[in-house]
């Protein structure tokens, strides 16, 4: 029989058992969330596998079970820049999707989209 993790009582552990306490529960949940997603994996490729489908055909189909079209493509390779952050120029949006959060606190404080415009 184990101990109870209620039952334990880390306040009499110095601070070098503390983390080293850390380290091996980061790496208990490390196995355990590796161990289950391949069990996820393996429920994923079954359900596929049932329906005479390989996972990445289901993954093609749009949620009416019709097939997606993907984005245009990019001719040059770059990244489609539509909007730029004024304060940290590394951040940027294409536009598409959902806002990134640098760009809607900016909205947030009164910001209006076009001051993010890049000009093309």
């Amino acid at each position: 029989m184990s101990a109870r993790f209620e039952d334990i009582d880390v306040s009499t552990f110095s601070l070098e058992q503390l983390q080293a306490l850390m380290e091996m529960a980061r790496k208990e949940i490390d196995q355990k969330e590796q161990s289950r997603l391949v069990e996820v994996r393996a429920q994923i490729e079954n359900l596929a596998s049932s329906v005479g489908r390989s996972v990445e055909e289901l993954l093609q189909l749009a949620p009416e079970g019709k097939r997606k079209r993907g984005p245009k493509p990019n001719t040059t390779g770059e990244k489609i820049v539509k909007f730029r952050n004024t304060e940290n120029f590394e951040q940027t949006w294409s536009g598409r999707g959902k806002r990134p959060r640098w760009l809607q606190e900016a909205l947030e404080q009164g910001a209006q989209l076009s001051d993010f415009a890049v000009s093309a």
